[in-house]
């Protein structure tokens, strides 16, 4: 599996008071199934080094989505979507508005791959984390970012199933900051929103089952109270 090790600020400043430990901080991982594990690609560094977004260096690799020959990293700190190639090698797929151009940062937290073969971007904005500032983009290679859908807030995570719907997991759902509770929210082919399951406390990833369910990880930042919740969606209705 690919995991995504955060850092939340510019390696160069940070890594540096951390020790040797501080340089797994910002890559991107590969683990074995015994649980060994070793570096794929530097993230934060690429940051430093090119900033795509030409603002503050800060990198905060979040969410991965594993295809064959590449991986594609969102970058929460860096405002951007990067992919990995097999040899380690970081090119810029995307870059999201962020400040100027906006009221707050972009924060990109979530992609996933949609029914149309374009990759979806989902985003937790940032300070204050205004309800109904985050959006989800949808990216082609080559082309400008487009806006999806708006209206969310602080998105963590999305998937598609088999027939194209597309589920948006929210961390919180109140006015600002991390206010209200985390909420699962379900979106039909034709546009149309309903909420799956709200009341989440903390919610911090989303995934579909091979058996049709939904999975979402709960509690995330609560130690030793964090749970794994199994959601059975019936397509006649939920």
């Amino acid at each position: 599996m690919f995991v995504a090790m955060g850092l939340g600020n510019d390696p160069q400043l940070i890594r540096p008071l951390l020790g040797p430990a501080g340089n797994v901080l910002g890559t991107l991982l590969q683990v074995n199934a015994a649980g060994g594990w070793r570096v794929v690609a530097d993230i934060a560094a690429y940051e430093a080094a090119v900033d795509p977004n030409g603002g503050l260096i800060d990198s905060n690799p979040y969410g991965v989505l594993a295809e064959a020959g590449s991986r594609l990293v969102v970058d929460a700190g860096a405002n951007a979507l990067f992919r990995v190639a097999a040899d380690g090698t970081i090119t810029t797929v995307a870059v999201f508005p962020s400040r100027p151009n906006r009221s707050t940062d972009s924060v990109p937290t979530a992609v996933a791959v949609g029914p149309d073969g374009a990759y979806y971007v989902g985003e937790s904005t940032g300070v204050p984390f205004a309800a109904g500032a985050a959006r989800i983009y949808r990216v082609v290679e080559g082309m400008e970012p487009e806006v999806y859908l708006e209206g969310f807030k602080m998105i963590v995570d999305l998937a598609f199933d088999d027939d194209g719907t597309l589920y948006v997991l929210q961390f919180a759902t109140g006015p600002v900051f991390f206010t209200g509770p985390g909420e699962l929210i379900r979106i039909a082919p034709d546009g149309s929103r309903s909420v799956v399951l709200g009341g989440l406390n903390f919610p911090t990833s989303l995934a579909v089952g091979v058996d049709g369910a939904l999975y979402v990880t709960n509690r995330g930042i609560a130690p030793g109270l964090g749970e794994v919740l199994r959601i059975s969606v019936f397509r006649a209705g939920l």
